[in-house]
């Protein structure tokens, strides 16, 4: 594992393109996000999936959020209906997670949990791969939200390929997630956003 400093409003060049090489050979990332360390790997890439679900402890079955770089590349991820754009458009980029339809023909599931993310260097991951990258907490399922590195090496050790340390984040809760019924928001979970 290798462990590197960034600076999340002045990402070095450097290690984005060494992260995002990693991401694209398989490789799992931890990187930070608005609101925690994140665990990551290239969306498109199933056995990086089963792998990042396997050093989680997570069920395969179990939906992995994402987070795109815009929202240009979360319409070619999911389908948005009108009060999904609104809130797309006011929030993001933010802590809002939005679980839409998944237009892709590969997924098991039917929809798709995504964001866009306010942190610079989880955005220019997605934006550098050109593609989504998971974005799931990077700690044991069922284990407490880790907001520094040497939480997250305690947690999970050392089997992520790379690190992107930006030191001990502010402690945030996890993004909301926002589902929705005949074209009608629910949160499916509280975070940040308070509706």
């Amino acid at each position: 594992m290798r462990i590197v400093p960034i600076d999340p409003k002045h990402p070095d060049p450097r290690y984005l393109r060494e992260a995002v090489a990693v991401l694209k050979r398989g490789g799992l990332v931890v990187y930070p996000t608005e609101t925690a360390y994140a665990l990551g790997c290239d969306a498109a890439n199933l056995a990086a999936r089963r792998r990042l679900c396997k050093v989680k402890g997570r069920e395969r079955e179990k939906l992995l959020p994402l987070i795109v770089s815009s929202f240009d590349m979360a319409q070619k991820v999911v389908s948005f209906n009108a009060e999904a754009r609104r809130l797309a458009r006011k929030y993001w980029p933010g802590p809002l997670t939005l679980r839409l339809p998944d237009k892709r023909q590969t997924q098991h599931e039917s929809t798709t949990a995504l964001r866009v993310s306010s942190n610079l260097v989880a955005r220019a991951l997605a934006a550098r791969l050109g593609r989504p990258i998971v974005s799931t907490s990077a700690n044991m399922s069922g284990e407490p939200t880790k907001y520094d590195i040497p939480g997250v090496i305690h947690d999970i050790g050392f089997k992520p390929d790379f690190v992107l340390d930006a030191r001990t984040l502010r402690p945030t809760p996890p993004s909301t997630i926002v589902g929705f019924d005949h074209g009608l928001p629910i949160i499916l979970r509280a975070g940040p956003i308070d509706f």
